[in-house]
């Protein structure tokens, strides 16, 4: 939703109707996950996708059609597609099932939906009936059936999406959740370019450190924030919790054990450290003699980066430790996987 709702408020505010696909069920190989949308306005302009351009085109046809009143909400199928001919498939093998429902500005789900901040969190109900109306539920609100308690309380806690059935139909349910925090403490060319990258695929960046001349807020224009504070102070203030991700690349002790200690008792998603075997193993006493146990200490990914890549230059390593943030994110261990590339 977040991938297109922008735009989808800029057409509303162009008095532009507009209808959407919902991704709702994926069967073997898919290359996006359920919850992912195309969405399309009365002048067939079009954004998002649910696929890899396979059933775009085909799909933008049928919200045209939803937008003249041809037809109403439904479920379109798409399975694979073989050979060259022209048939409208996925060629990676999969099938899909995609909701088509026109959207609805004026809905109170689509305005309490525009009116969350960036921190908040909420639970987005789609029936896949009837007119496919929506319902947004936030922290304390009932859902509409008693029987989606279950799910949606295991919703909030794990995020992404599920497919509720209850006694009045099917209705899809989506974790709007904030984008992850990566707290970079270092301001550095790694840094720089790691503030960059991360903030291309969704992350919201700040950069921590209290060297006013080397962190300049020109160097980092992506950033939601250049905090000049210590890392202790400067975590705490962009709001470091247990989902946070902390990338530590300063390289330099003061800034390090203090970061990664602040990191460890914040029970951080990710907690990732910049340096050589030595500097590991320095950073790592330095920890337990502070009262760390072994096992809290072993959280800490380092060197910070998949090695597999050969980075060497600022911006490269800067790639491999995005790499490393994204597999975290989508429930990969990177300790597990560089012990099976080893």
């Amino acid at each position: 939703m977040k991938d297109v709702q922008q735009i989808v408020g800029r057409w509303d505010a162009a008095g532009l109707a507009s209808a959407e696909a919902v991704l709702v069920g994926v069967q073997h190989s898919s290359p996006r996950q359920p919850g992912a949308r195309l969405v399309v306005n009365e002048k067939g302009e079009a954004a998002g996708a649910v696929s890899m351009g396979c059933v775009e085109s085909d799909l933008r046809e049928h919200l045209l059609g939803l937008l003249r009143g041809e037809s109403a909400p439904r479920i379109v199928h798409y399975g694979a597609s073989f050979g060259p001919s022209l048939e409208v498939g996925l060629t990676c093998g999969g099938e899909i099932d995609v909701w088509i429902r026109r959207h609805d500005p004026d809905s109170s789900a689509w305005k309490r939906l525009c009116a969350l901040t960036p921190d908040d969190r909420a639970i987005l109900l789609t029936r896949l009936a009837g007119d496919s109306d929506q319902i947004l539920l936030q922290s304390g609100d009932s859902p509409p059936a008693d029987e989606m308690v279950a799910a949606l309380d295991d919703l909030w806690k794990r995020g992404g999406t599920r497919k509720l059935t209850v006694h009045d139909g099917d209705w899809f349910a989506e974790l709007i959740a904030p984008q992850p925090r990566l707290m970079i403490v270092g301001a550095s060319p790694i840094a720089a370019g790691l503030c960059d990258l991360a903030s291309r695929v969704g992350f919201r960046v700040w950069v921590i450190d209290p060297r006013r001349d080397f962190a300049r807020e020109e160097l980092f224009p992506t950033a939601e924030a250049v905090v000049h504070r210590w890392p202790e102070e400067g975590l705490a203030e962009a709001g470091l919790d247990e989902h946070a991700y902390v990338a530590v690349v300063a390289h330099d002790a003061k800034l390090d054990v203090p970061a990664l200690s602040a990191a460890l008792r914040a029970r951080a998603r990710y907690i990732g450290l910049l340096g050589s075997p030595g500097t590991q193993a320095d950073r790592r006493q330095a920890l337990e003699e502070a009262g760390f146990a072994p096992e809290e200490v072993a959280r800490i990914e380092g060197p910070i980066g998949l090695k597999a890549i050969g980075a060497l230059e600022p911006a490269e390593i800067a790639v491999s430790i995005l790499a490393e943030l994204i597999m975290v994110r989508r429930g990969v261990s990177p300790a597990k996987w560089k012990r099976s590339t080893v």
